[in-house]
């Protein structure tokens, strides 16, 4: 502890108890922290031989006073003079300066002198640091009357120190006796709690105040005194009103967001997520607290896919697919330090479908809704590796006569008709429709030739019965020239050359006699 400075005098000073009382006081033990002069002046303690005049004086200037008086003096001494000395010093009648006790009262009185002073600097330090701090601080006995406070407590409630000492809650918050009583917007009876945990505890307490409705976390923690009792509890209060004022605002804002919103701390933990959020994803009260990438691994593992080189996620909501482009951006504080992620889930599944028309259209034939020459050739540099690649050509015979002789709208329900019957034949394989009554089938499955030519042969019978149904389509028939290709040596496939290589297949058909399929063999 701080060092204590006891400055002790003796009155009469030109008595024996002034001689006495100096010649102990330069042998005697202090105790640690203490320094010990005697004095002329009272100054920490005065000891006063048997004159009650002086007591009054050296106790009017606020010093320790401590009162020498032998026996015959004690038994005549009245109980009110008596009581005006902090110390009796009561020695024997026939020693009236007995070194030895003396030197024990005189002991007694340096060790209550340093006590005093350990106490009162303690207190000093107690109340100054409790002042220092900010949240409010507080002490109470066991039965919630408060015995000490700090300024931010006094400022708080709008009351002195004074005003605040022994009183209980309901006065000091100026809250009415009845609505105390019902608990409500108070500081509940957590006290007793703390006591019966004998432990520190956590709450979170609403207080009503002069200037309105005030939110706490509390720390409460009880007073156990040396033999194991409780003697009270004290706490500390830190004002979150502001922070959770502040926290609804986000959650206003990200209310306001039109998109799913979710924000996650630089550890990844997800710590809200806007309504929106919750009309995409299932069970989203659940994830919060939760790892980030926990959740996506299991929420979105097979459901996230690339689309123009760039990440989608892709889900279903009430039966349709709905398409997610994920953008993250950090969260900085004043420092610059990244605290956080903001996550932002936007639905892009109109634009998605607006591409994938516009797409389709540009890659399908309007009238047959196969795919065009462009859709071919997209579908071909797309291939990355295939063991083995066969062309179907395919051409209609004597189809300008249908144009000439029925017009083209008949024309058109021909190619329909011929586009829906290679849908038929070949379900699993790309045809495209390459212009005019030009068609191509295009098989990147491993096939035996002569399978492929009896398909090839039943899609030419196919159509032959479905064009001799129409009176418009007499002599109407196709043709069909197939050429297939193994890959050899990891090398690439010319697809030009094959292309014109199954439409000579096509032309051999068509100089053939038409209606039927021949095979590039090399002739």
């Amino acid at each position: 502890m701080y060092l204590c400075k006891i400055k002790i005098t003796a009155e009469p000073a030109d008595g024996r108890a002034a001689e006495a009382v100096g010649n102990i006081l330069k042998s005697i033990v202090l105790p640690e922290d203490c320094e010990l002069t005697a004095s002329e002046t009272p100054d920490s303690a005065a000891v006063i031989d048997g004159d009650i005049e002086t007591l009054n004086a050296a106790k009017e200037k606020g010093v320790l006073c401590a009162l020498i008086l032998d026996e015959n003096e004690l038994n005549g001494m009245s109980d009110e003079a008596l009581s005006l000395a902090d110390e009796l010093f009561v020695m024997p009648t026939e020693n009236r300066y007995d070194e030895r006790l003396l030197s024990v009262y005189i002991s007694k009185l340096i060790t209550r002198l340093k006590d005093m002073s350990d106490s009162r600097r303690l207190s000093v330090c107690l109340n100054t640091a409790i002042d220092s701090i900010p949240d409010l601080v507080w002490f109470k006995d066991e039965k919630g009357s408060h015995l000490n406070v700090n300024d931010s407590f006094c400022k708080a409630v709008e009351k002195t120190k004074r005003q605040i000492y022994k009183r209980g809650h309901y006065y000091i918050w100026d809250i009415p006796q009845e609505e105390y009583e019902k608990g409500e917007y108070v500081c509940l009876e957590s006290e007793d709690i703390v006591m019966e945990a004998r432990k520190t505890c956590i709450f979170d307490e609403k207080v009503k105040t002069k200037g309105g409705m005030r939110e706490f976390k509390t720390y409460k923690s009880p007073l156990i005194d040396i033999d194991g009792t409780i003697i009270g509890t004290c706490g500390i209060a830190h004002d979150v009103t502001d922070l959770h004022n502040i926290n609804s605002e986000l959650n206003v804002i990200l209310e306001s967001i039109p998109f799913a919103t979710l924000v996650e701390d630089e550890k990844g933990i997800i710590l809200s997520v806007n309504s929106r959020f919750h009309e995409l994803f299932e069970d989203t009260d659940a994830i919060i607290g939760k790892s980030y990438y926990d959740w996506k691994q299991q929420e979105l593992s097979g459901k996230i896919i690339r689309f123009n080189e760039r990440e989608e996620i892709c889900i279903e909501i009430n039966g349709e697919e709905r398409y997610l482009h994920y953008g993250e951006e950090p969260i900085h504080d004043t420092f610059g330090e990244t605290i956080g992620n903001i996550g932002i889930f936007s639905d892009v599944t109109e634009d998605r479908l607006k591409e994938r028309s516009t797409i389709k259209s540009a890659n399908t034939d309007f009238l047959t809704g196969l795919n065009n020459r462009r859709g071919l050739f997209g579908y071909l540099s797309a291939i990355n590796t295939a063991h083995q690649i066969t062309f179907i050509s395919v051409d209609l015979d004597n189809f300008k006569q249908v144009n000439d002789n029925s017009g083209h709208h008949m024309g058109d329900v021909a190619l329909e008709l011929t586009a829906h019957i290679l849908q038929t034949k070949f379900p699993e394989d790309f045809i495209a429709r390459l212009g005019g009554d030009e068609f191509l089938v295009v098989i990147k499955r491993p096939c035996y030739l002569h399978d492929i030519q009896n398909d090839a042969d039943d899609l030419l019978k196919m159509l032959k019965e479905q064009f001799s149904d129409h009176v418009e389509f007499l002599g109407l028939s196709a043709s069909a020239g197939i050429f297939t290709e193994k890959l050899v040596n990891c090398g690439k496939y010319d697809f030009d050359c094959m292309l014109r290589l199954s439409d000579r297949a096509l032309y051999k058909a068509k100089n053939s006699g038409k209606g039927i399929c021949c095979t590039y063999d090399g002739d």
